[in-house]
Formats: structure tokens, sequence, C-alpha cells
């Protein structure tokens, strides 16, 4: 005899879809190629009427997730939608889900990777879920990750939505390997904790049949309270299997089509556990320090579990608390929220039950009326702040401030510094919880530092207000004094000693005493000149790396000022202040003349005119030589220079409309340290390249 048909969908704690690919009914139930498919059948049941809702595969993946095919009649993959989808409610509703999709390179994949088909993932057309990165990642997920998430029945989603790739769906490949890979696949599910410890169900179905038909495909449901060898006659279709699995987790419908669908309430048993949903529930409310707890008792359910609710001041939203649980109690933290008059309610319904009442926030059996609860200010009464090392000290110092404010539950503090000669205060630390601040005085000039602290409870938006803010209470403002600990001497080191060419680089290193927190610049006279040049401004580094590339040669003058940071100098003039100074102390730099240069010309003479000849200059004996290219044209007894003195040995002469004829050419070379060792009237030079004739011709 035949179980007797349950009135309504049972609750499951975990629903399995897998969704197979264009094949009829036909070709699948009774089918030889679908041998574990049809072995199932005795055990499980059978949706012997159902369809498809249309052509090709993505309106029907659409259906199945979305309650709507949104007029798409292809397969694209930028048809992007804005609409709730089944995985917004799962979420709303707090319970859990997952789309696994076999041969997806990486969490929501956009695109195809064959075998990977996109229109095979519905998820990801949904613009909340795909342009929400860390959602999209979290849940729509390569196939592989079901095998660990099937570890426990914690771990494993309580929606799970399956599609195989496009050989092992049957969509490019044969039935029989379809069958083959769910008899390999379908077990481990099976076999799964959330399937052996708690309700669970699992509906295999195609998405459409191959168009031959009227699009009648085969679904069939496993799992507890499934009439065993149940073939339901029933005209279903995806958006019946949609409303099924909504009605099983408690979720709200979507759309008009899953509204309007038939449950699939006749392909399970009387023998599934019925709801006995809650009748009623309380919520009394327990004070505290800055908590506050509920605690909720429902009548009538055996097995009541509980969703506690916020409503803050001035929102339309309610806030979900604690989602639906066995826990009874829920402990409310009012830590630092604004305060005003907030609402609670508890929802409850029966382990068993999806709810017998819907609306857009979710399902429950029955709820606890709104209940007002204010929440008040209290305001800091007073504050108080200690500096640590207290005063005098050195500039330089770091000074910890620690406040502590009565009064208030939460205290939120901002420090303040009023530097010597000014009226402006300037905030050390913004209003934060942390009750201490560090002050780095270093570079602070030494005087009489005025420094407060303010606090406010955090729920307090203050008390007393000023141009400069708002605050519960004040520290009276206290002086704090930073002295200075001038430097007494300074001294100054090269690391070469004195001669060397023009071009090497020379380290000065620097060594104050006196001081605790030095400061040094450097600085360099030229010969000649009477102008001092800062080689590197005050700075706490002691050394001072001076680049001598192209400097002409000579004795250069070095010193050294230092000054501590908490000091303005004891001594100031026209280049500015200092504390102490090292002698000025000679240097040379010596030149090292270039000795020869050559040059050749390319191409070669003779050339015509027109023709681009390029002079190639190399100097010996000089570190920085620079070149000077000339030329002396045929009949003329005034050499032109073709390239002033630079570091490039290279010259295009052009010859483009010059007369035919010898012309002569040469360089001149000389090392950048150097005026030159020889002059005469068209200049001075180290050495240079005999006159050398080139025609064109």
């Amino acid at each position: 005899m035949a179980p007797a048909q349950a009135a309504t969908v049972p609750a499951y704690d975990h629903v399995f879809v897998i969704v197979m690919e264009n094949h009829a009914y036909g070709q699948i139930i009774g089918s030889s190629a679908a041998p574990y498919v049809n072995s199932l059948l005795p055990s499980n049941g059978l949706a012997a009427n159902y369809f498809a809702v249309s052509h090709p595969s993505l309106p029907n993946y659409l259906a199945l997730a979305g309650g709507s095919t949104y007029g798409i009649t292809s397969d694209c993959t930028t048809c992007w939608i804005s609409a709730t989808n089944i995985a917004d409610n799962l979420e709303a509703r707090g319970s859990t889900w997952k789309a696994y999709m076999e041969a997806m390179p990486s969490p929501c994949f956009i695109g195809d990777s064959y075998p990977y088909a996109q229109k095979h993932n519905p998820f990801v057309y949904f613009n909340d879920i795909r342009t929400n990165t860390s959602r999209c990642r979290a849940h729509d997920v390569p196939y592989s990750q079901l095998a660990t998430d099937l570890a426990s029945s914690a771990t494993t989603p309580n929606y799970a939505f399956i599609t195989p790739d496009m050989c092992h769906d049957t969509h490019d490949c044969t039935v029989a390997t379809g069958d083959s890979w769910l008899r390999s696949q379908v077990p481990q599910i099976l076999n799964s904790a959330a399937f052996k410890t708690q309700r669970s169900l699992l509906a295999l179905t195609w998405d459409e049949d191959d168009s031959s038909g009227s699009n009648r495909v085969a679904t069939v449901f496993l799992g507890a309270g499934v009439g065993a060898g149940t073939r339901s006659g029933s005209a279903y279709n995806h958006y019946s299997l949609l409303r099924t699995i909504e009605a099983a987790r408690g979720l709200a419908t979507l759309t008009s089509n899953d509204a309007g669908a038939s449950q699939m309430s006749d392909m399970f048993t009387t023998g599934v556990p019925t709801a006995t949903p809650c009748t009623s529930v309380r919520d009394s409310t327990t004070p505290s320090a800055n908590q506050l707890s509920f605690t909720a008792t429902a009548s009538g359910c055996p097995h009541p579990q509980y969703e506690f609710w916020i409503l803050a001041p001035g929102s339309p939203t309610w806030q979900v608390m604690q989602s639906y649980s066995t826990t009874a109690s829920f402990n409310w933290n009012t830590s630092g929220l604004q305060p005003g008059t907030y609402h609670y309610t508890a929802w409850a319904r029966d382990a068993s039950s999806s709810g017998t009442f819907c609306g857009n926030l979710g399902c429950n059996d029955a709820y606890s009326p709104s209940t007002a609860y204010s929440l008040g200010t209290q305001h800091c009464a007073s504050v108080t702040d200690v500096a640590s090392p207290a005063a005098p000290q050195l500039a330089g110092t770091s000074i910890t401030f620690r406040a502590a404010a009565s009064g208030c539950p939460n205290p939120l503090y901002q420090f303040w510094v009023l530097a010597p000669g000014s009226q402006n205060w300037q905030i050390g630390q913004p209003y934060s919880t942390m009750s201490a601040f560090s002050w780095n005085t270093s570079g602070h000039a030494a005087g009489n530092y005025l420094y407060t602290v303010w606090a406010r409870d955090a729920g307090s938006a203050g008390d007393t207000c000023g141009n400069l803010g708002c605050h519960d209470s004040y520290f009276p403002a206290t002086s704090f004094a930073l002295t200075t600990q001038a430097c007494t001497s300074v001294s100054d080191a090269t690391s070469l000693g004195s001669p060397q060419p023009s071009g090497t680089t020379i380290t000065f290193t620097a060594s104050a005493s006196g001081c605790p927190h030095p400061m040094y610049q450097f600085w360099v006279l030229a010969p000649g000149s009477h102008l001092w040049h800062v080689g590197q401004a005050y700075s706490a580094t002691n050394t001072f790396a001076w680049n001598t590339s192209g400097m002409l040669a000579g004795v250069y003058l070095y010193t050294v000022w230092a000054r501590d940071s908490g000091s303005t100098g004891n001594f100031c003039g026209n280049l500015g202040c200092s504390d102490a100074y090292s002698p000025a102390t000679g240097y040379t730099l010596a030149t090292r003349p270039c000795t020869s240069v050559t040059e050749g010309a390319s191409p070669r003479s003779p050339q015509l005119p027109g023709t681009s000849v390029t002079f190639t200059a190399g100097a010996s004996g000089c570190l920085h030589p620079l070149y000077q290219f000339w030329v002396l044209a045929p009949g003329s007894t005034t050499w032109q220079v073709l390239r002033a003195y630079s570091t490039t040995s290279s010259f295009t002469w052009n010859t483009g409309g010059l007369l035919r004829g010898t012309y002569l050419y040469t360089v001149w070379a000389r090392d950048a340290s150097s005026s030159g060792s020889s002059c005469g009237n068209l200049g001075c030079e180290d050495v240079y390249f005999p006159a050398t004739s080139f025609t064109l011709s």
C-alpha cells in the first residue's frame, strides 16, 4: 500500500539541487543509458509530469534561482539582472547557501572557461551578488569545495545549487556519461553528515529537453520524508520546484510565478513529522550596566527557536540581532549607542516549522509585541589628566598624558596642546576611547606649553560647546615646561683626506656634544667665492655625502653647524643660527687634465654634400672629459664651433647645402675640473686633435 501523501511540504535543514542538461523525460526515465537514475526511483520520488519553462538553458536556470526568466530568450553572458533572488531571501532568513560549479576556474568567475559555462550559473547574473566581490567569492565557488563543506552538517549550507560541467551534465556528452557522474557524486551527498543526522532533501532535475518534445523533463526527489516509489502525475515546472524549496526553508516567494505555482507536496509522505507551530511568545528584559538582557519564552511548540530584533530610533528598518536558534536569550550591548527610544521584539517558530506567518522580513509562528525601550545619556562629570614624566623635561622627550573620566560608562577623550606664545590650541589626539596620548616633543622649541583633555560619553554630543567643539567636562589647562640643552661643540671629519681629484665623493661625519637631540647643517664655500652654500640643511642625519663631480680644482672650505632639536640656536648671523660650529677647514680638489684625445669621422672622406657625418671623440687621462667640436670651411681662416664643450663625445655634422671642397675638423678636450691647460684667442683646452681634412666632392 502506497504511503499517504503529505498535505504540505515538510521543513528541511538542507536542500540540494543538481541540474542536468538538455534531455527529455523519456531519454532518462526507463532508458538503459541511465541505469543509476532509474535505480533511485523505487526508494525515492519521481515527478512524472514536470516541465521546463523555456528554451534555451539560461532562462530555466534563472527561473530556478529568481522565479522569472526576466524576458531573456538566449544564453547571453552580459544580460545582468537587478532583482531579488533566492540567495537574498535565504540570507534574510539567516540561512546559508552556496552554488557549486564544476570546472569553474575560481570563485565568482565571470565568463566561460570550457568545460565551465556561465549560462549554467544563474547567481552571477544577479547584480547584488556579482558586484559584491566578497559575497560572490564566498558563495559562488568551484564544485571541488563541496567535499570539504560536506565534512560536517555545520559547514554544509542550508541550500546548495550544483551544476556539473558541460560534459558531466550531458550537454556535450552522452546520457551514460552523466549517469556515471551521478553514480559517483550523489552518494557523497546521501552519506554526508547533513543527510544522516539532519533533515535533508536532494532534488535532481534537467533544465530543458532537447527541443524534440513538449519540454517535459525528469525530476527526482531523494531524502527523508520523500515517498518511496512515489510517481506524481501533478503538473509541475521549475517554478513549482522553487516554491517547494521556499516552503521547505520558510522563505518568502520572489515573483507571481513561484507564488502562483503549486508546492510539490504529493512527493512527500505523512510519515514526515508534521510541524507543531508555536502559538505565542513572550519577551522579558533585565537591564544591567551597558547591557540589556532579553529572555523569550514560547508556548505551544516542543522545539522552539527564537530570533531577536531591534529597531533603532528614527530608523524604518528592523535589524536581526540574533538569528533563529534554540538560544532563548540575547544580551544587547548598548555601549556607544545613541540615546533615544528603541523597539524590540522576539520571533518564535518550532524547529519543524518553516513559519506560519511570512512577510518581507521573513517567517515566524508567533512574535512578541513591539516594545519600546529608552536609552538615556550618562554624561562625564569630571576628567583628570596626568603627565609622565612630570615637567620640566628636555625638548625631544616623549610625554604620555593619561586621562580618566568619571560619571560616564563609555568615555571618549580629546587631548589638546597650546604652544608658548600661541593663541591657537592644537588637537594632539581627537576624540577616541583611548585614554592615553603620547606627545612627541622632538623639534619643539623650549618654553611653557599648556595641556588639557576633554571628555564626553559616547552617547553624548557634549554638554558644553564653544568655537573649538563640545565636551561634557574638561581638565583645567596645565603648564608643562620644555627646556633645551644646547650643543656645546661639534666636530666634522672627512672620509678621505685632502687632496682628492675632482669627481670624488667625500663624506663628512659630524659629532655634537652636550645636547641630547643634535641636528646638523653642512656648509661648503667654493674657491674665490664669498657665499657659503648649504650642502645639507638641518636634520638629525650626521653625515653628508659631497659629490664633487664637475667641480673646478681649488681649495674649498667646509664647516658644520649643530643645534639641539629644542633649541633655536644660541648664535645667529646673516646665514642663520647654531648652538656650535666646527672651524672652517680647507679641502683641496685637484684637477686631472686630459692628456690626449682622438677623433674619427663616419663615413670617411670623401663624401657628397648632404651626407651626415658623425665625429666621435675619445679623451684619455681625465675622469670627466668635456668635448668641443670645430670645423674650418675651405678658403676660410675662421674656425667655427660646431658644438661647445659638453660631456657628449660625438657630434653629427649636417653637410646639406655646404659647398664642395676640403674642410678641416678638430676636437678639443678638457676635464670638467680643468679650465684648460692651454689657452689661445679661441679659448682653452687640455688637449686637441690635429686638424684633419674632410672632402665634400
